[in-house]
């Protein structure tokens, strides 16, 4: 078992402890992003049998799957003597669509992180099992980005009970405004554990959507710890990237065709596909079983399979 401080594993002791006779950079990505990928704080040396390069948050996958952060990591290093460039990444089957010279290795640790802490608190949010599912379904869309204002602008337009929301349009209950939210995604979830109880269905609109690969965040997680149906709009495959991960995601419930639709389509096809869903025309009582085990696998099974799949990948290069 892996040592813990503040009673949560931390992921670059995991990293580092994985590659002891390479040297590992924390957190290489800046805040600010150049020519539509990270500025980046890559270290200038030569001469050394491995590095390891944590990027921390999502990389920016252009529509050719071009990683312009990736090339930028080629270029810098085209000329030093480093046997290996191990870099970490959050993007869900990112090494698919790269054949260079980097070795790639699939850790959310933001995920990781996330759902630890989520663990920890687990009595202050237990009581989101009561369910009344007094509303049909939530969507929260937080910050404004292209698909989240067209999925916005139709839900609404459906009049549905249901609790719809984005940034900047005046949200009267200022406890499901993201304009609230500070970077602790466990005391957000808490401020709105009413209308998880009330809502059996969550349309989650991801933070990527036209990335091939993109990444799956604390909304689907908080989803499943909910016992709520999922309905992914996100990047193309996030319905698939969920379920190799081992979540159950209702096949047989929700129409999840839509996951490998283009980009202009998929996000209205997901809603068109599941009304059905939108309008609870499903036995929540029969689901129930499958949700509980969802939630249970969430806690119990997911934390450690990150770091299982993360050593696997180690131990393959």
């Amino acid at each position: 078992m892996m040592e813990k401080f503040n009673n949560i594993i931390q992921f670059n002791n995991v990293i580092s402890n994985a590659f002891p006779e390479y040297e590992y950079y924390p957190s290489i990505l800046n805040t600010s992003k150049i020519n539509s990928g990270w500025d980046m704080t890559l270290p200038d040396v030569q001469d050394k049998d491995g590095i390891v390069l944590h990027t921390q948050d999502n990389l920016n996958v252009a529509y050719n799957n071009i990683v312009p952060e990736i090339v930028t990591i080629e270029d810098f290093y085209q000329q030093s003597n480093i046997g290996e460039i191990v870099v970490i990444h959050w993007n869900h089957r990112l090494k698919d669509i790269y054949d260079g010279v980097l070795k790639l290795i699939e850790f959310p640790t933001h995920s990781f992180d996330f759902i630890q802490h989520f663990v920890n608190r687990q009595s202050e949010w237990s009581h989101v099992s009561k369910k009344s599912n007094t509303l049909n379904f939530m969507c929260l869309n937080g910050r404004p980005r292209k698909h989240r204002v067209m999925v916005y602008k139709y839900l609404k337009s459906l009049n549905m009970n249901a609790v719809i929301t984005i940034n900047g349009d005046g949200i009267i209950d200022q406890n499901m405004s993201y304009n609230n939210y500070d970077f602790n995604n466990v005391d957000n979830f808490i401020k709105l554990l009413n209308l998880y109880q009330q809502t059996p269905v969550n349309i989650i609109t991801e933070t990527l959507y036209y990335e091939s690969r993109g990444i799956l965040t604390e909304k689907l997680l908080q989803a499943f710890a909910s016992l709520q149906l999922p309905i992914i709009i996100g990047h193309k495959g996030a319905v698939a990237d969920a379920r190799r991960y081992g979540f159950d995601m209702f096949d047989d419930i929700i129409d999840n065709s839509f996951d490998e639709m283009d980009n202009d389509i998929r996000w209205s096809c997901a809603l068109d596909l599941n009304m059905h869903i939108l309008n609870n025309a499903f036995d929540y009582s029969s689901l129930l079983p499958r949700l509980v085990k969802n939630q249970q696998y969430l806690l119990n099974t997911y934390p450690r399979l990150l770091v299982d799949n993360f050593h696997k990948q180690v131990k393959a290069i």
